[in-house]
């Protein structure tokens, strides 16, 4: 009985630690700057744009900003996508797209 105690508590410190992420960053480095969402979805399957994975919109929307500014060309977009998950035909669907007003 011990060990299944021990067990479970070692299970739910596990699971506890393993959070699924709310936002997916998605960063498109040769797109103009202030693309539309559609435009930028349009430039390829949105998995392929991956550059992170945040808790919280400002997070994400921060770490994009930040890699706009390091960018050497001056180009580049991104947006973050809210609760992205694959759909049955193994596309990567999201809940909702934030892109910044400022782009």
């Amino acid at each position: 009985m011990r060990s299944i105690m021990a067990f479970a508590a070692l299970l739910l410190t596990m699971t506890a630690c393993t959070q699924v992420p709310q936002w997916t960053l998605f960063y498109y480095p040769d797109a103009a700057p202030g693309a539309s969402a559609e435009a930028l979805i349009s430039q390829g399957e949105l998995d392929q744009h991956i550059s992170g994975y945040y808790q919280q919109l400002d997070q994400c929307l921060a770490k994009g900003a930040g890699m706009m500014k390091l960018s050497q060309t001056g180009r580049g977009s991104y947006l973050c996508g809210e609760r992205c998950q694959r759909n049955e035909a193994g596309e990567l669907e999201c809940q909702r797209l934030e892109i910044p007003v400022s782009q």
